[in-house]
């Protein structure tokens, strides 16, 4: 078998994209990313010797690449896990299994809204938080949150002064407990609009929350609330380290991200629509066409809703751009655009962010 293929490398752009490694029929062998793809692909073939056994096993079978050029590599990341999934390539570490991560959700289809655990993300109108890399993470969320709000946790109907007994988180005070009559279950609604204000804000203003929550335990001399509350803040800062996204609602995180392009005096503008993307533009810095960018947002923010999909597909790409924003955010500038959107709300916003 000959092993001495090279690809030629000059052919190769130096742009953003998705490669593809191939076999002698065709078939795809592995699957990779690159902000600069002829770059990438040549360090397959630079020092041979030093790359691990099974990489070298990939590029002795290879006799074919292809390329797929993004533009980006926020859509480089995307392309590559469709891909991933799609082609099932023998020599991607990543598992192709799905592995169903668990969100936080408020049930606000129904009349008295719960907190739970979930696995599933679906366009039912509830809000979500996530997705978690773990169970344990999205467990210290939703403690965290039915501490500071005494939402019902059970799954029976509930008719109010129907079943006059309340159960004990009613009695501990973990509970509104709208099933005990009609004042309880008219003044349940408080207690959500309040969990919905908090949750707009986002992870800052829910650690802060806690944090007040604690020094007024403490105050008080509530000490056994207060070391609990300390304990649970404690775990709730170090649980969302690093995915500060994971505590807004996937349905607000509706943001413009701004790259500023120095060597090219260009902006590159991001839409990220319910934690998803919808769109990139680059315009020149010094460019006075606004319409080209208000159509651009037009396009991104006033269409259908589509961005309401569901499935493994969606929960992935909620994880790839919540890390990409995470990593980029000290290179980027955000603008934050409240729902509902509108195309004209969002191009002033973005007027403004702009020098």
């Amino acid at each position: 078998m000959n092993h001495a293929w090279r690809p030629n490398l000059a052919e190769l752009p130096e742009q953003p994209g998705v490669y593809l490694f191939r076999n002698a029929r065709g078939a795809v062998l592995y699957v990779g990313k690159a902000l600069n793809l002829r770059r990438r692909i040549a360090s397959y073939f630079h020092h041979r010797r030093r790359q691990p056994p099974k990489l070298r096993r990939m590029i002795g079978r290879a006799r074919a690449v292809t390329i797929r050029e993004t533009g980006s590599e926020l859509e480089a990341l995307l392309l590559e896990s469709r891909l991933i999934k799609q082609e099932k390539p023998p020599f991607n570490q990543l598992s192709t299994a799905y592995v169903a991560l668990p969100f936080v959700k408020l049930t606000l289809g129904e009349a008295f809204p719960r907190l739970v655990l979930t696995r599933e993300l679906s366009s039912d109108g509830s809000h979500y938080l996530g997705p978690f890399p773990r169970l344990e993470i999205a467990a210290v969320v939703l403690a965290a949150l039915q501490r500071l709000f005494p939402l019902r946790t059970c799954e029976t109907s509930v008719l109010p002064g129907v079943f006059p007994t309340p159960c004990e988180a009613y009695h501990l005070r973990k509970c509104a407990a709208p099933c005990v009559g009609p004042h309880a279950a008219a003044t349940y609604p408080q207690h959500v609009e309040a969990l919905l204000a908090l949750l707009a804000r986002g992870h800052g203003a829910i650690l802060q929350r806690l944090g007040e929550e604690r020094q007024q335990a403490a105050d008080a001399m509530f000490f056994e609330r207060a070391r609990h509350l300390h304990t649970l803040l404690s775990a709730l800062d170090e649980a969302t380290v690093g995915q500060p996204l994971a505590l807004l609602p996937v349905a607000l995180r509706n943001l413009v991200v701004i790259f500023t392009r120095t060597m090219s005096h260009t902006h590159e503008m991001f839409c990220v629509r319910q934690g998803l993307f919808a769109g990139r533009l680059v315009r020149e810095e010094t460019s006075g066409d606004w319409q080209a960018v208000e159509r651009f947002l037009r396009h991104c923010y006033a269409a259908a809703d589509d961005a309401r999909r569901e499935g493994e597909a969606v929960v992935d790409e909620l994880r790839i751009v919540a890390a990409w924003l995470h990593r980029t955010r000290a290179r980027a500038r955000w603008v934050r655009l409240d729902a509902p959107l509108h195309a004209t709300a969002a191009l002033e916003a973005v007027r403004r962010a702009l020098p």
